[in-house]
């Protein structure tokens, strides 16, 4: 029987934004359901996620990573996934909210946008200089955390491990899906932790220049945009497998 695989997208920007092909996204996983799991991880959290899958064609997932991977939710069960996210004694969302509103760069995104394990923050233009800065001001208040910027101006500050990579790797190992089997796709910044977890990723074409900048053998960069991109990129790495297969065979 054939071996499981994993999709892990995002949705706005990735899967979401063109009905057409959102469309032929869900026509072609109509017949790959029986050999892939499908998850969705956003940066909205669930109950969000949950109204898009409602009104759109979106197909029902396996999971949803939700809150910038601060959230694991079971689909078929409609619960939270255990042990998620893991506990950080090093983690007070009340210091990481005052010590961010004392920088004047950053303005707090509305409480529905933040969580027990999400302090988000808009700041437009943000460098590399003030993050950093940034992150030795909240280690030194003993927080350890993960800064999240993404579209040149949301910020979202976590608990250190608790994105959307640390989510992703956190299913694969409860699902015992391989790395070299599971994809993930995106646009923008929030998605770089999944691309640095080790997984084949697929940037579709109308991502950020901030994802598109990410070289590696392992990233596909799709030319195709939204769910398009995404078919693409599936494409692309089916047909290596193939390839890579026979080359086993015929060695």
């Amino acid at each position: 029987m054939e071996r499981m695989n994993l999709l892990i997208s995002d949705l706005d920007g990735t899967l979401l934004g063109d009905d057409e092909s959102l469309a032929q996204f869900a026509h072609w996983f109509a017949y790959a359901r029986s050999c892939y799991r499908l998850v969705y991880s956003s940066g909205r959290f669930v109950e969000s996620v949950l109204d898009s899958i409602q009104s759109t064609v979106l197909p029902e997932p396996d999971a949803i990573i939700g809150g910038v991977g601060t959230q694991i939710y079971d689909v078929a069960r409609s619960r939270k996934f255990p042990m998620w996210p893991p506990l950080v004694i090093e983690w007070n969302p009340f210091i990481v909210q005052s010590i961010g509103e004392d920088f004047s760069e950053l303005k707090l995104q509305p409480s529905k946008h933040n969580s027990q394990h999400k302090v988000s923050f808009y700041g437009e233009d943000l460098d590399e200089s003030f993050l950093k800065h940034l992150g030795d001001r909240l280690a030194s208040k003993g927080q350890l955390v993960s800064l999240v910027y993404s579209s040149r101006r949301d910020l979202d500050v976590l608990p250190a491990k608790s994105n959307k990579g640390g989510a992703a790797l956190y299913l694969t190992r409860r699902w015992k899906i391989s790395a070299e089997r599971t994809l993930v796709a995106g646009d923008s910044g929030n998605d770089a932790a999944m691309f640095d977890a080790g997984f084949r990723g697929i940037v579709v074409g109308n991502a950020t220049p901030e994802l598109k900048a990410m070289n590696s053998p392992a990233i596909y960069l799709a030319k195709g945009c939204f769910a398009a991109g995404v078919l693409e990129g599936i494409q692309y790495w089916q047909a290596r497998n193939v390839s890579s297969q026979q080359t086993r065979v015929r060695n």
